[in-house]
Formats: structure tokens, sequence, C-alpha cells
């Protein structure tokens, strides 16, 4: 019996098929097969009921789950604590939001390589929705987006706090006082689509003040919505330290609201019974290299502000 057979035990359980967990392994089926063979016979015992279309454990395999959890678990414990980060090796699935993707991923990906020189990441870009579906589906091994995020069997990290703002283009003849929904909604809004994650609060703020959002143009990306705010083509919400560069050269002009939306938190999502404890280690590094505030409070952020979206 080795480790590696119990992890894969796990994961088809996980996974609900052998074909899953050959796609989270990143192997073939064919591998997945012979490992539960071989444990099998080691055990003398069936551990799946292969008659239906999904891998259903039998009772001697429901007994085994528990302790396979516990063996795979301390194996992990051990290499954490004890074995040579830099011996890691495999591939690591990461989903980010875009927001991250536009301003401190390269300082990720930099500490990455730089502890696990063996480990080769696999990154996608998309809403913090389909990442987090992705990461319960077992097709992602560590989100970093949008918070909160609540779910059963997830581990959460916080990546600290970004403040957004309503910022409008210099040119555009916005009153210089604080302003009410209702009267922001006068002018033409460029806003985050219903797929954000981030549109209920933008969509509770407006109706909390007895107006309507309603953007003349919608889009899930928040580069983009800075390039067209940039291009006067109205007003948008936007990540006040992102953007922090084109307010000081006169660009963007801040609009303050009464009352001011609430900071987004960050946070970094995995499995909490994930057996590959390089998930786990990943999500704490990107808590050690996120650039948002580590408080909700709109203090500037604990590090110098990147500079602002690109208008190319």
């Amino acid at each position: 019996m080795h480790v590696k057979q119990l992890e894969t035990f796990i994961r088809i359980v996980e996974t609900g098929s052998f074909a899953g967990a050959a796609q989270a392994m990143h192997t073939t089926q064919s591998t997945i097969s012979a490992r539960m063979r071989e444990l099998e016979a080691g055990l003398g015992v069936a551990l799946f009921d292969r008659s239906g279309h999904r891998a259903t454990l039998t009772p001697r395999g429901r007994a085994l789950l528990a302790r396979a959890r516990e063996m795979v678990g301390l194996a992990a414990d051990i290499a954490r604590e004890i074995g040579d980060t830099r011996a890691a090796a495999g591939v690591v699935r990461i989903g980010v939001a875009g927001l991250v993707a536009m301003t401190w991923l390269p300082r990720l990906m930099g500490a990455l390589r730089e502890r696990f020189p063996g480990v080769a990441v696999q990154l996608e870009v998309a809403l913090t929705t389909p990442l987090v579906d992705k990461l319960g589906a077992g097709e992602l091994d560590v989100s970093i987006v949008t918070g909160p995020v609540r779910g059963a069997g997830l581990e959460c990290v916080s990546l600290g706090y970004d403040q957004f703002v309503w910022m409008a283009p210099a040119a555009l003849p916005v009153p210089r006082r604080a302003l009410t929904p209702v009267e922001l909604a006068q002018w033409p809004i460029l806003g985050l689509s219903e797929a954000s994650h981030h549109y209920p609060v933008i969509d509770d703020w407006f109706r909390a003040g007895n107006a309507a959002y309603q953007p003349v143009v919608s889009c899930s990306n928040v580069r983009v919505l800075a390039d067209l705010t940039l291009a006067g083509l109205g007003i948008s919400l936007l990540p006040r330290r992102s953007c922090q560069h084109a307010v000081d050269a006169g660009q963007l002009r801040v609009i303050e609201t009464r009352p001011a939306l609430p900071p987004v938190e960050f946070v970094a999502l995995h499995k909490r019974d994930l057996i590959d404890p390089l998930a786990a280690a990943v999500a704490a590094l990107a808590r050690e290299t996120s650039e948002f505030s580590l408080t909700s409070s709109p203090s500037p952020s604990r590090r110098p502000a990147a500079p602002p979206p690109s208008t190319s």
C-alpha cells in the first residue's frame, strides 16, 4: 500500500469517477485504474462498485476512506513541515480575478517560481463565480477571487481589501460635492455587468438610495471600464489604488458619494480537505504577496500604488 494509491482513492471519491480523478491528478485514466487494482489486490477487497456510471464505494471502501485521509494528511504534514519546498513538483492550477491579474499577479508568480521552482503553474483569468465553480468541480486547485465566498469544504484565506470609488474623467462636469445615488444616476454610467460578483452590491447601493443601476455600457473587465472612463465616455466604479496614478495626473477625478460603498475583500480559496499541501501553500503565498489593504478601512494600501490601467 502506497500513499499515492490512497491519494488516488480519495480523488476518485471526491470527483465521483476515475476520469475525474485522472484530470485532477494530471494523469491518465488507465494509470488511475491500475493504482486501484493494485490497492484492492493488496487489501484483498473491492473498494468500488463499478456496476454503475459513478464510482460508488463498497462498505469496505467507506471504512477505508477516513483512515486513508488520515494517512495522506499525515504524509502531507511531513512533506510541508520537514521537506524542502524547492523539491516540490507537479502542476498547480490557479484561477485569478481580473483585478488581481492586472495588479499584483506578477509579484505572486515571481514568488511562486522562487519558492517552488519545480512546480508548473496553469493560470486562468475569469470572473469570481466561474472560478469558484471550477474549484468546486476539481478543475482548479486555488481560486483568487472577490469575497466573501462561503462553501462547504472550502478554506478561505483573506488577502485584504480594495476600496472601489466612483471616478469621472477630468473633462466631465460632475459636481464637486458628495452625490447621492439619485444624483449619480443622472450621469452616463460605465458599469460592471450582472455576471460580476460585485454587481449585487452596486445594485443594492442604488436601490437603497431610491435609484436604478442602469449602465449605458456594461462590462465584466475593470481594466476596460477604466480605459473607457479615461476616454471620457462616462463615470465608473473603479479600484482607488490601481487608478490613483491617473487621479494624481489629473486624468480622473474621484466622485465623493453619500453613502460610500463598502470596501471589497479578496480571498484565496482551496479545498479544506485537499490532499496536496501545495494549494494551501499557494494560498498562504498569495496572502504574503497581496498588495491589498489588510484592513477594511479606506486607508492607503500597505504598498505603493501600481501604475494606472493602460489606455492602449
